[in-house]
C-alpha cells in the first residue's frame, strides 16, 4: 500500500512536470494598444527597442522595478532596453535632467535603484536640486561634475527627446512600456505581467518581420 501511494504521488509530480507551459494571453485594446501611425516594419534579426517610461517618484514604477530587473537578467539578445524618465512637471522634470546627467557621468546604473529607495523607503522626495545634490554627495558623486552635466547641451537634448517620445507615443501615465514603437502597454496588468507582455509583444514583432520578409 505504501509503495502504491508513493508511485501514485510520483506519477502526479511527473505529470505536472511534463504538463505544457501555457503562455499568458493578452488582449489588444485592453492589455496593450497598437500605436498609430505604425512605423516601418524592421527586418528579421534587427534589434527590438523596448522603452520603459517611468518616474522615480512613481510608487507603481517602484513596485514594477524588481520585476523589470529580474526580466533584464534573461531578456532576449535581440531586445534593446531603454529607460525614459517621464516629464509631468515639478520635481519629475528636475529628475529627468538628473537622470541624464548621471547617465553622462557613468553613474546611472549604480544609483538608479538608490533613487527609488531614497524616495519610497526613506520618504525623501528629492523635490529640488539642493536635496538632490545632498543625496548625491552622500553617494560619492562629484557635485561639480554633476552641475556641469546638468547644464550641458547633451542633457537638455536628451530631456527634449524624452518629452518628444512621450508625445509621440501618447504617454499619459507611468509605468508604460513601448515595444518597437508599435505597441504600448495598456490596462489590467499586474506588475509581474508587464515584462511578460514585453516578451509577448516582442515575439509578435518577430513574427510580423518574418512574414513581411517572405
Amino acid at each position: 500500500m505504501k509503495r502504491l501511494t508513493t508511485m501514485l504521488l510520483l506519477g502526479i509530480v511527473l505529470g505536472l512536470a511534463m504538463a505544457p507551459v501555457v503562455a499568458r494571453e493578452f488582449e489588444e485594446g485592453i492589455n496593450y494598444e497598437k500605436i498609430e501611425p505604425q512605423p516601418p516594419i524592421g527586418k528579421p534579426g534587427d534589434k527590438i527597442e523596448v522603452l520603459e517610461f517611468f518616474m522615480w517618484l512613481c510608487p507603481h514604477c517602484n513596485r514594477l522595478e524588481p520585476h523589470m530587473q529580474a526580466w533584464l537578467k534573461h531578456k532576449a539578445d535581440d531586445i534593446e532596453f531603454v529607460r525614459v524618465p517621464a516629464m509631468f512637471g515639478g520635481p519629475a522634470n528636475l529628475h529627468v535632467k538628473v537622470f541624464y546627467a548621471l547617465q553622462a557621468m557613468g553613474e546611472l546604473d549604480r544609483l538608479h535603484q538608490a533613487f527609488f529607495d531614497e524616495i519610497h523607503k526613506k520618504r525623501n522626495r528629492l523635490r529640488d536640486q539642493d536635496a538632490v545634490e545632498e543625496f548625491l554627495q552622500a553617494q560619492g558623486v562629484d557635485i561639480d561634475k554633476f552641475r556641469q552635466a546638468m547644464n550641458s547641451f547633451a542633457v537638455a537634448a536628451h530631456a527634449n527627446r524624452a518629452a518628444a517620445l512621450m508625445r509621440r507615443y501618447g504617454i499619459h501615465g507611468v509605468p508604460a512600456l513601448v515595444v518597437d514603437g508599435r505597441y504600448k502597454s495598456g490596462k489590467g496588468l499586474d506588475y509581474k505581467d508587464m515584462p511578460v507582455l514585453v516578451d509577448y509583444l516582442a515575439d509578435r514583432v518577430r513574427r510580423e518581420r518574418r512574414k513581411n520578409s517572405e
